[in-house]
């Protein structure tokens, strides 16, 4: 049998009080320099978050005593015809947005990652990302001048190819088109910071893995759809869920350059829940709306993890 005296030195000074001492001061230590962070969350995070959800039920307009009213502003927003049309347009840029934001900057992170001179690909990467550094304002005030109907780049190319006058699209001022018009913005559509994570995932991909594809016959597309593609899912994964919180929080494009209109044609509920707030005085209405997008969020967000692995996540299990 094993004495105190027969251990390792390191073991037994390991378990000493003193070290235990410390260790417990240090944790203290740590902790206190945690409180801070944790408190400021907790008020301008949870805090935010907890009072919406409890003045979602009430009448309350940002200075008077707020009134219950129950599930009133919950059965006005789902019995309004405004509220049909923002769900539906929300809807139709959800999926567009998704799918544009996946599948165009995944395809650019793969050809630069397949680019062979590391100085080029440093180029490539820094000619997709330079965009990042151009504010959102000037972005969408240069597409609202695009796509003017009377002086607009995308008519002025119209009427050069022959398109009569009466012909030519409103673009943001129509109804018709006014939500395609929306979908148009950021073409061609190479999303600077997704492409910097799918690049990242392409290239943490382990070279032995590669090389055992290639002996093993493996080549061009049937590589990319049978191993690359499975490898980055993880990647996959943040991107589709940072889309989807930014679809169904943003209204700021339509905020600028729509409106809303023409009519409602390209409203969403986030717009409406600031309208409601700023412009109508509210704020339990629009906690009520705030309340519906994060259930949204948080069911889409939960099937996405539960559905959506990668083949590195399967080894876990």
């Amino acid at each position: 049998m094993l004495k105190s005296a027969d251990l390792p030195t390191e073991m037994s000074s390991s378990s000493s009080p003193a070290v235990r001492k410390h260790s417990t001061r240090s944790t203290i230590i740590a902790y206190l320099f945690l409180l801070p962070t944790i408190i400021m969350i907790l008020v301008f995070n949870y805090y935010p978050a907890i009072v919406a959800f409890v003045y979602s039920f009430t009448d309350w307009n940002g200075f008077t005593r707020p009134s219950f009213v129950g599930i009133r502003n919950f059965t006005e927003m789902f019995t309004t015809e405004v509220f049909s049309q923002a769900y539906w347009n929300l809807l139709w840029m959800s999926l567009v947005r998704v799918a544009i934001s996946i599948t165009i900057p995944l395809l650019v992170a793969f050809l630069i990652y397949k680019v062979k001179s590391p100085r080029l690909q440093n180029l490539y990467r820094l000619l997709f990302v330079f965009p990042l550094v151009i504010p959102m304002m000037v972005i969408l005030l240069l597409w609202q001048f695009i796509m003017n109907p009377d002086v607009g780049l995308f008519n002025a190319v119209l009427t050069a190819f022959g398109m009569p006058a009466d012909n030519l699209p409103l673009w943001l001022g129509s109804p018709d088109t006014a939500l395609m018009s929306l979908m148009l913005i950021g073409f061609p559509w190479v999303d600077g910071v997704a492409m910097l994570i799918f690049l990242a995932g392409f290239q943490s991909i382990p070279r032995s893995i590669v090389e055992a594809a290639t002996m093993d016959g493996a080549t061009g597309f049937r590589k990319l759809i049978s191993i690359e593609i499975p490898l980055v899912l993880s990647q996959v994964k943040l991107i589709l869920i940072l889309t989807i919180i930014g679809t169904l929080q943003g209204f700021q494009t339509q905020l600028v350059l729509t409106g809303g209109g023409p009519g409602y044609s390209t409203t969403v509920p986030g717009l409406i829940m600031y309208q409601e707030a700023m412009s109508n005085n509210r704020l339990g209405f629009a906690c009520s709306v705030g309340v519906i997008l994060f259930i949204l969020i948080f069911a889409l967000t939960l099937l996405n993890n539960k559905y959506l692995k990668s083949s590195t996540e399967y080894g876990a299990d």
